[in-house]
């Protein structure tokens, strides 16, 4: 955005509170999209059968860009938020230790594409259970050309500022066999403006979960609609549960009555069903 300023002096208040602002918005908030940046696959997850895993960055942008990857670690609380953190808690381990990353940064030309290697590392001494950090990728300004300067018919000051985001994917090490097992409880139907299924659901074991869900309504008589999906819903370890807010897409001359909700979590690549639940209305 610019802003005008014809009084520098009188105005430094309001470009320090601009500044706190969009720091709060770029470093404190879990996540930013960035939206020029494609990311495929978007998690890495080393479960005993690769050493190296491979990621394409794409930039969709109009401009070159520059990209610098670092880790960050989270946790996640019960509503699916995530929070930094610097040192482990209880039930987390982090797998930024334990992995390499070439290159560390990435320039991207618009409509450019570069793979970047993932690769595991000392990991010969660890004890079974997962490993979890993130992945950070996080664009740089680009800097005008030196000498470069915009015209401007009068006196008046201008300043731009912009904020920078970026985005991050999960990176899991798991280290044995992987011994979980989800479920779902307490189902509910929330009728309103906006009809909701709200829901728990339970993991239980060793390693996190990752998934999809698909919400169908089968009328009394039968027919099926499907009337929901949302995907790339985890419960990362050491949380115990994750509450989900699902809202649905009522067809149309449909009521939500006399039939019943299927729910069903399956696996993101393989559509292997995890869990699945029905509510009878």
């Amino acid at each position: 955005m610019d802003l005008k300023v014809n009084d520098c002096f009188s105005n430094l208040n309001l470009f320090k509170y601009i500044l706190i602002f969009l720091f709060l918005i770029t470093f404190t908030s879990p996540l930013f999209a960035q939206g020029d940046l494609l990311i495929y696959p978007k998690r890495v997850v080393f479960d005993g059968k690769k050493k190296v895993e491979k990621l394409v960055l794409s930039n969709t942008g109009k401009d070159s860009a520059v990209y610098n990857i670092s880790f960050l670690e989270y946790k996640m609380n019960e509503n699916g938020e995530l929070k930094t953190i610097s040192e482990p808690e209880e039930g987390i381990l982090f797998a930024s230790s334990h992995v390499r990353v070439f290159p560390r940064q990435v320039t991207l030309a618009p409509d450019e594409a570069q793979t970047v290697k993932v690769q595991l590392t000392n990991t010969q001494n660890l004890t079974a259970g997962e490993y979890r950090s993130h992945l950070y990728f996080r664009a740089e300004e680009a800097m005008a050309p030196l000498g470069q300067t915009s015209k401007k018919k009068d006196s008046t000051i201008s300043v731009q500022l912009k904020a920078i985001f970026g985005i991050s994917i999960p990176c899991i090490l798991r280290i044995g066999e992987n011994a979980t097992s989800v479920a779902i409880s307490d189902l509910q139907f929330v009728k309103g403006k906006y009809n909701k299924l709200q829901f728990k659901l339970n993991r239980t074991g060793n390693m996190s979960l990752y998934g999809d869900f698909t919400i169908n309504y089968i009328t009394a008589e039968g027919k099926s609609y499907e009337v929901a999906k949302t995907k790339g819903v985890g419960v990362y370890t050491p949380n115990l549960l994750r509450n989900m807010n699902i809202e649905l897409t009522k067809p149309e001359n449909v009521n939500f009555s006399g039939g019943n909700f299927n729910v069903i979590y399956f696996q993101n690549e393989s559509k292997k069903v995890l869990t699945e639940a029905n509510l009878k209305l």
